[in-house]
Formats: C-alpha cells, sequence, structure tokens
C-alpha cells in the first residue's frame, strides 16, 4: 500500500541551544541598529567597538552571527569565534587566536572567489613565535623586521586586504574569560585599539558573553565601557515572541492563534530559551494529521514541561552554587521568586553584609536580578518550580 507523505508532520523547527540562523532573526531592532552604527563609524577609522551582554540563553550568540553576517552584507571581513576553544588563554594565545583566525577566514574567502589568492600569500606569512619575555612577536618570515606586538600585526593585515574589505571585525563568543585577572585582557585589547585608532585602522572587537561590562560604578571593570559600550539582551517583547513563533512555524505549514501566542509568552516571559523550549515541547505533542498548534498541546506540555525539559537548563543555577547560595535561592523560591535582603536575613539569620556578596555571585552568573536597591527576584518564574520541585 502506498504511503501518504502529505500527512507526515515536519521535524520540529524549534531547537532550543542551537543559535538561529541570521536569516530566521527577529526582534533586537534597536540593538542591531547600534551596532550597524559603530560599524559605520569603525568604517571611518574611528575607535567604535561594543560588547554583548546577557544571561544563558538570552540569544547572545544568535546576536553575534547576525552581526557577522550584517558586517559581511557591508563589505567587511567577518571573523566570529569562541574562547570556549581556548584550552590556556594569556595575550599571547589570544594574539594568536586572532591572527589565525583573520587567516582561516581570508582562505575561506579565497575559496569563494571573494578575495585573491595573493592576499592570503601575504597574511600566511605572519606568524606568531613567543619570546623569553612572554612578549608576542610576530613575523613576516626569517629575514624581515619581526613585528613587536599584535597591532603592528594587525595593522600589516590590513594593509593586505584594504582594497577589498571595508573593516575587520572580531566577534568574539563566550568572551567572560576575558574579564578574570583584573579584566587583564579586556584592557590588553583595548590598548591594540587605542593604538590602531592613532592610524585610523578600522578593525573593531565585539566579545559577549556573560559579561559583567555592565557592572555598577566602582566595580573596577566600569571604565572600560568606553571602549566595550555594552549592548544589553534581555527577554523577547510579546510582539517580538509573535514574530519568532511564527517565523519558525511558516515553512513547515502550522498555524497558531494569536490567543495561544499570549499564553506562551506569559508562560515563557519572552525568554528566548525557555520560549524555544516550551514550543519544541508543544510540536512534538502534535499528531500527524495536525496542522494547528492549540491550547491542549500545550496543556500536555505543561506536564513534563519545567521537570524534564528546562531541568538541564536551569540545573546550572543550583549545580554551581555553594551552599549558602543554594539556601538563598530556596528562600527566594519560597517566597513566590521575589525577596527583599531584609527578608533574606531573617530568613536565613544572617546579617545583610553577610549575603551581599553572594547576591552579587548570583546576580553576575544570572540566576537572580537586583531589581531595586536591596530587592532581588529569580530570573525566571519557572525556576521557583524547578528549585521547590
Amino acid at each position: 500500500m502506498r504511503n501518504d507523505n502529505s500527512a507526515m508532520l515536519s521535524p520540529n523547527p524549534f531547537n532550543p541551544g542551537s543559535p538561529i540562523d541570521p536569516s530566521d532573526f527577529v526582534g533586537r531592532m534597536q540593538e542591531l541598529e547600534n551596532f550597524r552604527q559603530k560599524l559605520r563609524q569603525t568604517e571611518q577609522g574611528s575607535l567604535a567597538s561594543m560588547a554583548v551582554a546577557g544571561g544563558y540563553g538570552i540569544g547572545k550568540t544568535s546576536f553575534l552571527h547576525k552581526c557577522k553576517s550584517i558586517a559581511e552584507e557591508n563589505g567587511a571581513l567577518s571573523i566570529y569565534f569562541s574562547l570556549n576553544e581556548m584550552d590556556v588563554l594569556n595575550r599571547e594565545t589570544l594574539a594568536r587566536m586572532l591572527i589565525e583566525r583573520l587567516q582561516e577566514k581570508v582562505e575561506e574567502e579565497v575559496i569563494l572567489n571573494r578575495i585573491s589568492s595573493r592576499i592570503l600569500s601575504g597574511l600566511k606569512k605572519i606568524k606568531i613565535t613567543i619570546a623569553s619575555t612572554m612578549e608576542v612577536e610576530l613575523k613576516e618570515d626569517v629575514e624581515s623586521q619581526p613585528f613587536p606586538n599584535l597591532h603592528s600585526a594587525l595593522l600589516s593585515a590590513w594593509g593586505n586586504l584594504k582594497a577589498d574589505k571595508k573593516a575587520i571585525v572580531f566577534l568574539i563568543d563566550e568572551a567572560r574569560v576575558l574579564e578574570r585577572n583584573r579584566a587583564d585582557l579586556v584592557l590588553y585589547l583595548r590598548a591594540v585599539l587605542e593604538q590602531l585608532q592613532i592610524r585610523k585602522i578600522p578593525i573593531m572587537v565585539v566579545p559577549g558573553g556573560k559579561l559583567t561590562i555592565s557592572g555598577p560604578s566602582g566595580s573596577g571593570f566600569s571604565p572600560l565601557v568606553r571602549t566595550f559600550p555594552p549592548v544589553i539582551l534581555e527577554n523577547f517583547t510579546s510582539i517580538e515572541s509573535k514574530a519568532f513563533i511564527r517565523k519558525k512555524l511558516e515553512p513547515v505549514k502550522i498555524s497558531i492563534s494569536d490567543e495561544v501566542m499570549n499564553k506562551v509568552h506569559g508562560v515563557t516571559e519572552g525568554h528566548p530559551f525557555v520560549l524555544s523550549a516550551y514550543m519544541a515541547t508543544a510540536y512534538s505533542k502534535l499528531k500527524q494529521s495536525e496542522k494547528e498548534i492549540r491550547a491542549e498541546h500545550f496543556e500536555a506540555a505543561d506536564i513534563d514541561f519545567v521537570k524534564r525539559v528546562l531541568s538541564h537548563f536551569f540545573a546550572r543555577f543550583l549545580d554551581q552554587a555553594g551552599k549558602t547560595s543554594k539556601l538563598i535561592l530556596t528562600e527566594i523560591a519560597k517566597n513566590g521568586g521575589q525577596i527583599t535582603l531584609a527578608e533574606l536575613s531573617t530568613k536565613l539569620n544572617k546579617e545583610g553584609n553577610e549575603l551581599s556578596p553572594y547576591l552579587a555571585k548570583l546576580t553576575q552568573d544570572g540566576a537572580i536580578i537586583r531589581i531595586n536597591r536591596g530587592e532581588y527576584k529569580l530570573f525566571h518564574k519557572l525556576l521557583v518550580d524547578y528549585i521547590l520541585t
């Protein structure tokens, strides 16, 4: 008997945890315009880098990939990489990564016939060696005068590329590690960019991650905001949530009503990862012949959504917390997801100044949000259910 392929359900279009394809990207209009503005400034030789910050699952990697696509459309050489790839990170290994990834990107452009192989030959001559003083030296060949630092190597790289590209844009994911050791590596990047600025070299660096670059004044890190002003990614608005859902469902020809999408936004609070996970769970409840996701599909998904689907995502906030931090998270959950420092101090029988460092660390890690002076809440209401169950 012949199979009826017309009744086959398309593969689940929602893939929580994976970056969104730039062509499917929705929302973040103001943040993307901020990037475009910085890119225009960079092309004019101005110091115009920025940072991308936000909590787990908020869409930082997707945003960086969208910025990469925008930069390429505007004629820049756009280089994305993650610092998760680095076993050891210091000035020398970071410099090596920047140069090697630039070379790899140019090689890719040559294969696609976008750049002359002559340019690649010039860039391939730039080598990195580590001197006994632990300074970075970049050499074109054995006979030539060595480059004494990273900025002069990038200056040479731009000399090879300027006839074909408007700028060089480095997009660095998982960049939180740059803040270690009193933000030494961020200071290093800033110094390199300032040297390039003197020669009006159009190079832009965009670190992204769970950065504290937007921290309060006096944190020791806030002066760097001048070089890397942060774009802070937050939850989707209701309009952005609906646009995201429709964008994903349109290719698979599955419909959903505005009323149901309003319910989805209310449950997920527009958090991109939670939203995608909730939609993926509901989609998995569709039968082969169904063409619409309805309220009953989400009711079926609710049974195990928090306990099973979100458990891996939420577990990091408890697994990585110490004993006192776990007590704090539990008390906030018991209090409905929101608490004041005074209430917490009474419940745990500890002074406020004793709890403050733990609250600061939980805020930095993204488990809680400081909503007012001395007032905190869990970053997502579903985390309340996860902690209590």
